[in-house]
């Protein structure tokens, strides 16, 4: 912790702070250790302070090294700031402004009187973005037991079953596997639900020669997995077989693209082209991946105009799609680790 820290420091001199408040979750656990929640930090580059209440006091003792525990008591938090921020003589203070709430940024500023509010986005996100060894290993974990948890799935399904009911069954796995928890609410879309990119679980029944689309992920030790599978109930119609492959392969080159040195955009770039020239390209309306770490949805985000570089560390989903309104939807997603000569695919066992 004590070299993100040091990194984080950075950001001092760039802005010009006395001080730095972090109030996001993932962030106050990236810079902290601190795995619970209703915490902030203030930094200052001399000091380190940990803010929640009673009901984390022990859980903080034991998670935390180097930071002073200050237990809010009858005073709101931006009170407790303020004071902290006044014994220290900070004249102006970062925060996360792409982060914060409107409440307690409104709160702030009535607060900190004399202090100066300074908005700083994603300091801490772009520390994030390439992961340490220790990172990757937690990572690699999290992949592991996902994909583990869509094997007994796969195994299981059968038509009769409901989508809820499927989803239920994969989370009691994985954690059985050793997941603390879903990364997201996993999605069992099946049939013409599986046109919605993000459906939600119901009560529908998968039936003979359904597809069904998996989107599910775990966390393990605070970091996320994600990984996206179809599986093909019965018989393949030929429609469905058509896009399946043509989705596929576009991931395939996706991925292939992904690579250090390699403009983020063109990831995205590979796999829409293909899927553009098959003449499905109106049916992939979203982006093709994200960064996954301490939240399933972090930088970088993997879409045309992103000019930024991938870099040895960075993990990102590769997950092209084509969904046919009221039919169907196809989604293949993986998770990709990019290392100094190429690439590492952290879900690759799992069968497409």
């Amino acid at each position: 912790m004590n070299t993100r820290i040091k990194a984080f420091h950075q950001t001092f001199e760039k802005y010009r702070l006395d001080a730095f408040l972090v109030t996001e979750e993932s962030n106050v656990t990236y810079l902290s250790g601190y795995t619970g929640t209703e915490s902030y930090l203030l930094i200052t580059p001399k000091e380190k302070y940990f803010l929640t209440d009673f009901r984390y006091l022990e859980q903080a003792e034991k998670e935390l090294t180097g930071f002073e525990i200050v237990l809010r008591t009858n005073q709101s938090y931006p009170a407790m700031i303020y004071e902290l921020c006044r014994k220290a003589g900070v004249m102006r203070m970062g925060f996360e402004s792409n982060r914060i709430s409107y409440q307690l940024y409104s709160m702030l500023s009535r607060t900190l009187k004399n202090i100066f509010p300074v908005p700083v986005p994603n300091s801490i996100e772009g520390l994030r973005i390439c992961k340490s060894a220790d990172e990757i290993k937690q990572l690699k974990s999290s992949a592991t037991i996902a994909m583990q948890g869509v094997r007994f799935l796969q195994a299981q399904l059968e038509p009769g079953q409901k989508e809820i009911d499927i989803q239920a069954k994969l989370e009691y796995d994985t954690k059985l596997l050793g997941s603390e928890k879903p990364a997201f609410d996993m999605i069992v879309a099946a049939g013409p639900g599986s046109s919605m990119p993000h459906a939600i679980s119901g009560q529908r029944k998968v039936l003979q020669n359904d597809m069904v689309l998996v989107d599910m992920g775990v966390t393990y030790k605070g970091y996320r997995s994600d990984l996206t599978r179809c599986f093909f109930i019965g018989k393949i119609p030929r429609l469905k077989k058509k896009v399946y492959d043509i989705v596929k392969k576009a991931q395939a080159l996706g991925i292939q693209k992904a690579k250090p040195g390699v403009r983020i955009g063109d990831v995205d770039v590979a796999c829409r082209s293909f899927i553009e020239k098959a003449g499905y390209g109106k049916y992939f309306g979203h982006s093709t991946g994200h960064g996954v770490g301490l939240e399933v949805h972090e930088a970088p985000g993997v879409y045309a105009k992103n000019d930024d570089i991938l870099k040895p560390g960075m993990i990102i989903t590769v997950e092209p799609g084509i969904y046919l309104p009221d039919q169907f939807g196809v989604r293949i997603e993986d998770m990709v680790r990019i290392t100094s000569s190429g690439n590492e695919v952290l879900t690759g066992d799992l069968e497409k």
